[in-house]
């Protein structure tokens, strides 16, 4: 059973506020302990996503197209699944789909922003690409330009695609638990991403070191590491943008 309305937060502000960067594996600790009460059941929860996703993408023609579209409505459903787990309710496997029910269409919005910003990101580095390479052609030394140049292009290719990471990150839990529209959530999304990217680069480290320990035996960590995974999207937002859990 649901949570009723009145346990969720009421819709908040969306100014990010900066954190250390130890504070990205402080997110991967918080999850742990939201996932640990009810290791079975955010299983059952991450395996029903991977099996959606999969049986999505076998879809010809629409089938990535599609997974991407709803990815943001199923991490809403991992967020609210979160907060419902932080407020001691006890999880079912449909609150996967929460984000339907609450949310369906800034979620979805989220999802078609952040198709316009790659878009966009795309056709700037394009056009930056391009206009390096005319100037790397009319370079006295060519070679030490064109390698400028190219990290330029490197640095760019990186910020961009960090800040739309960003975006899709937070951007559900700003549209399920602090009331925000799509675009408002993509906003405050990217402002908080570029904000604490020492803590958000901590995490993705650490997750990345997680998910090769993960693998070892016989990739059975990954029954865990896939849910703690998913609630750090719910831990990051309550720290940067929310009321940050009690240590």
């Amino acid at each position: 059973m649901s949570l009723p309305d009145s346990v969720y937060p009421p819709p908040a502000g969306v100014t990010p506020r900066k954190v250390g960067a130890s504070r990205g594996w402080r997110w991967i600790v918080e999850a742990f302990y939201l996932v640990r009460p009810q290791p079975l059941t955010w299983v059952l929860l991450a395996l029903t996503f991977i099996v959606i996703n999969l049986a999505m993408s076998l879809v010809p023609g629409i089938g990535q197209v599609l997974s991407f579209l709803l990815s943001p409505v199923f991490a809403g459903g991992f967020v609210l699944a979160a907060h419902k787990a932080s407020q001691g309710g006890e999880l079912e496997l449909s609150d996967l789909f929460e984000g339907f029910r609450r949310a369906l269409q800034p979620l979805f919005g989220v999802a078609l922003f952040c198709i316009v910003l790659v878009a966009a990101a795309l056709l700037v580095i394009g056009l930056v690409g391009s206009a390096l390479g005319i100037g790397a052609k009319v370079a006295a030394d060519s070679a030490s330009a064109g390698f400028g140049f190219s990290i330029v292009l490197f640095v760019l290719a990186v910020v961009l695609g960090f800040a739309i990471g960003a975006a899709t990150w937070f951007a559900p839990p700003l549209v399920t638990l602090s009331g925000q529209g799509a675009w408002a959530a993509v906003k405050a999304g990217v402002r908080g991403g570029l904000l604490n990217w020492p803590a958000m680069l901590v995490c993705g480290v650490m997750m990345t070191v997680l998910f090769g320990l993960a693998l070892l035996p016989l990739g059975l960590g990954l029954l865990l590491w896939f849910p703690v995974m998913y609630v750090t999207g719910y831990t990051a937002w309550r720290d940067v943008f929310g009321e940050p859990l009690p240590s």
